[in-house]
């Protein structure tokens, strides 16, 4: 079994983790407090930046500009993440789940996508 099929299969089980524990942990421990501002903020900023990644923006930057910005945006975006994730698992159980899937597979893309460029530069 290689790295690629034990990623896939870890992928896999952080997404359904993210779909349906949050679905139970309402159903036993009722809907919680509201989210912290940080954490919608956290939340907003990641999908911000995975919606630059998907739709090419860093391409259309010169590459001395998007290699500095890149990877250490994503970096401080999961850090900051996994932050509040721990913060939020004291308020709202139910949303720490999704971010921390969330910036889990954040982080472990943003790992990736930095190994692959040190392969290549």
């Amino acid at each position: 079994m290689g790295l690629t099929s034990i990623l896939m299969v870890i992928f896999a089980i952080t997404i359904i983790t993210i779909i349906v524990l949050p679905f139970l942990l309402v159903r036993k421990h009722g809907k919680g407090a509201s989210p912290y501002k940080g954490t919608y903020i956290i939340y907003g900023l990641l999908i911000i930046h995975w919606i630059l990644y998907v739709s090419g923006f860093y391409v259309l930057l010169p590459i001395s500009v998007s290699d500095l910005i890149f990877i250490p945006i994503w970096f401080v975006l999961c850090t900051l993440g996994a932050i509040y994730t721990v913060l939020e698992f004291k308020n709202n159980i139910a949303f720490a789940v999704q971010l921390a899937g969330f910036t889990f597979l954040s982080s472990v893309f943003a790992i990736l996508l930095n190994g692959i460029s040190k392969m290549l530069g």
